[in-house]
């Protein structure tokens, strides 16, 4: 006990010399400064948001779409009424109709220059001209295309956020791109590019932006398809500290996103494809709070009469004179109406599907060809069949690639088709002369049987040639069993169906399977 209780003077003794050299020589710490406290309004600040979604370059003005010449007024409008007024879009706007594809994109900018965009977020689209051309439009474009969660080499390829001031109020904006790019456009294209979760990326955000904001907008490449694993919502969930997403992907109607939305945030989606401007009125008190959130939709089924911008009109009209003579062109005709909704060629197998991959079959020689049904954008009515017909329907410029594969592998195939129904998918195959039981009823990757090539089953250890896009063949909608595998080149997809068409002449329904 005597030798414990001997070390105190001495450490009475070290702590008070300490005390004495800390006096005659003190060291300089700065204290840490307070954020100075932000003042509160003078009044409540109203701020509106403009947005659309999935455009897939539907650009000009027609009997449904409102087109950018119409979004261009209405914005000016808005503006006029509101100057804490932003347009925004949340992906897919690049690509999509001849339109688009024969300047790939160029035009498309050009449009929403003019309009007066102020930010986007990349769509999987956007990234179908490879990510090079997808960074030469981002230099085009006089908005700021936003995506936390997209890097290459550890870095991020665009810009995460922003931070407005809008009538003294901060607003932090920031972009989300879909994790499905990784295989919801050709893989070939985004080599190197890591799209991060959507869910921790907005969490890192959320602190590089601690303190200095007031209201926090997400725009998001992300949707409410339930075939999805990460969506609007539940990013909105895991951060309920956003007040608005503005959203894409999905093709979904407000009301739906309302449906779907159990968070705290308000979700907003304009549909698809021109149809719909969105419009979203936040309220912010003298607080720097939100008070009120409220969203709507223009469609030209409640505002029939919307006026054109004419220069951005004129910009439009300049464009599609210049494309007009090619797309005019006749191909063939149909006696039969070919379908080709979305909601319809994910789920099942349409005339139009059958139609495409006989073609593909027809120029390769395959014993077996397949589209996938979200490389169907549109039907074909009864009548002449134009090139713009056949580029609406299939406007990706996918090349057809053949290889050769064993009978035993038709099974894995068959299932990645069918793995998400009954949710409408894009993966969902249409084929050429292969048949096959489904029974959606029984779990994933076991809901394929009896499968025949030419009515004949199918051999495990035989050879079989078969035809693709190569976007599934490098490993798109997650058809992942081509990679390494050996495989000879052929023409874009719109040119075998266009090929086919000619030599059928007039479509019926006898005539779609290649005899």
């Amino acid at each position: 006990m005597k030798r414990i209780f001997s070390f105190f003077p001495i450490i009475g003794l070290i702590l008070s010399l300490g005390a004495c050299a800390s006096s005659a020589a003190p060291v300089a710490q700065a204290a840490p400064v307070a954020a100075p406290a932000l003042p509160a309004l003078t009044a409540d600040v109203r701020i509106t948001v403009l947005h659309t979604n999935d455009m897939h370059s539907r650009a000009v003005e027609s009997k449904t779409e409102i087109g950018y010449s119409r979004i261009a007024t209405l914005a000016a409008d808005f503006k006029k009424s509101n100057p804490n007024t932003l347009i925004i879009d949340a992906g897919d706007a690049f690509h999509g109709l001849p339109f688009a594809n024969l300047e790939q994109g160029a035009s498309i900018v050009k449009l929403m220059n003019a309009v007066g965009y102020d930010y986007m977020t990349t769509g999987n689209h956007d990234y179908n001209y490879g990510q090079a051309r997808l960074l030469e439009l981002e230099k085009q474009a006089s908005f700021k295309i936003l995506a936390a969660n997209v890097y290459k080499n550890g870095a991020r390829l665009f810009t995460p956020y922003v931070v407005r001031d809008l009538g003294g109020v901060r607003v932090a904006i920031f972009g989300l791109a879909t994790p499905e790019t990784a295989y919801k456009t050709d893989p070939k294209g985004i080599e190197g590019i890591v799209f991060n979760n959507p869910i921790i990326e907005s969490k890192l955000v959320l602190g590089e932006l601690k303190g200095k904001y007031d209201v926090l907008i997400l725009i998001a490449h992300l949707g409410v398809d339930a075939s999805s694993e990460f969506t609007s919502v539940k990013v909105a969930e895991a951060v309920p500290q956003i007040d608005l997403v503005i959203d894409g992907h999905s093709h979904s109607s407000l009301a739906t996103e309302a449906l779907a939305n159990d968070s705290s945030a308000l979700i907003a989606q304009a549909d698809s494809n021109g149809t719909s401007l969105g419009v979203v009125e936040l309220v912010v008190g003298k607080d720097r709070k939100v008070a009120s959130r409220t969203a709507r939709t223009i469609t030209l089924a409640t505002n029939p009469v919307i006026a054109s911008d004419p220069k951005v009109k004129a910009l439009a009209d300049e464009i599609t004179a210049a494309q007009a003579p090619m797309l005019a062109v006749k191909v063939g005709s149909t006696a039969v109406a070919l379908e080709g909704k979305r909601e319809i060629v994910r789920v099942s197998e349409t005339n139009l599907g059958k139609l495409i991959a006989n073609g593909m079959r027809a120029a390769t020689g395959a014993d077996v060809a397949f589209i996938n049904g979200g490389g169907i954008r549109d039907s074909i009515p009864v009548g002449d069949i134009t090139k713009k017909s056949i580029f609406t329907v299939q406007p990706f410029g996918n090349l057809i690639w053949t290889t050769v594969i064993k009978g035993s592998e038709f099974d894995k195939i068959l299932e990645n088709s069918v793995g998400k129904l009954p949710a409408a998918d894009g993966r969902f195959a249409h084929w050429a002369n292969l048949s096959y039981t489904l029974d959606a009823s029984k779990p994933v990757g076991d809901r394929a049987s009896d499968i025949k090539v030419g009515g004949i089953p199918v051999e495990a250890n035989k050879d079989y040639t078969l035809a693709l896009l190569n976007f599934e063949f490098n490993g798109g909608d997650e058809y992942t069993m081509f990679k390494g595998k050996p495989y000879k080149e052929f023409p874009s997809d719109a040119e075998m169906t266009m090929a086919y068409i000619q030599k059928l002449g007039t479509v019926t329904a006898d005539n779609i399977e290649l005899k």
